[in-house]
């Protein structure tokens, strides 16, 4: 298994469209799969408002983001850890911003999640769109 680099990490970020994003509800641990975007200081991602995961991050915003892929062998592999503190977005611009990412790279027109940003906006109380900084990424693979 080797490290991978920056460069290959950023690669893999661009490629993967769907991840799991786990944290803490209690003293275990709790995950979901969700499509995800970057711009290169952030992983975008969210799940649903006033949902378990939502509650979990209220509590504690530590999380882990997890992407990879393999082919069928398993053999060859690359995965990727991203592990920060969620920052929960609320404001309008800042989650259509993330939302548009997302549309854009699942192959959705870029304005389609609008409606859904909105939404969240107009209850940021319940929101669970986040952002998870960059800062902690480590990514490993098997060639």
């Amino acid at each position: 298994m080797k490290k991978m680099t920056e460069e290959e990490i950023r690669a893999l970020m661009q490629e993967c469209n769907w991840g799991t994003l786990i944290a803490v509800e209690g003293d275990k641990p709790y995950g979901v799969e969700l499509a995800f975007a970057s711009d290169g200081e952030y992983i975008y991602c969210g799940s649903k408002p006033g949902g378990r995961m939502a509650r979990c991050i209220k509590k504690n915003p530590n999380v882990a983001f997890k992407f990879c892929t393999t082919d069928k062998s398993t053999r060859n592999f690359k995965a990727v850890i991203v592990e920060g503190q969620a920052e929960r977005l609320t404001k309008k611009e800042d989650i259509l911003a993330g939302m548009r990412r997302i549309a854009k790279k699942v192959g959705m027109q870029e304005n389609q999640l609008d409606p859904v940003a909105e939404s969240l906006a107009s209850h940021p109380e319940k929101s669970n769109f986040i952002r998870i900084p960059l800062k902690v990424v480590e990514g490993r693979h098997s060639g």
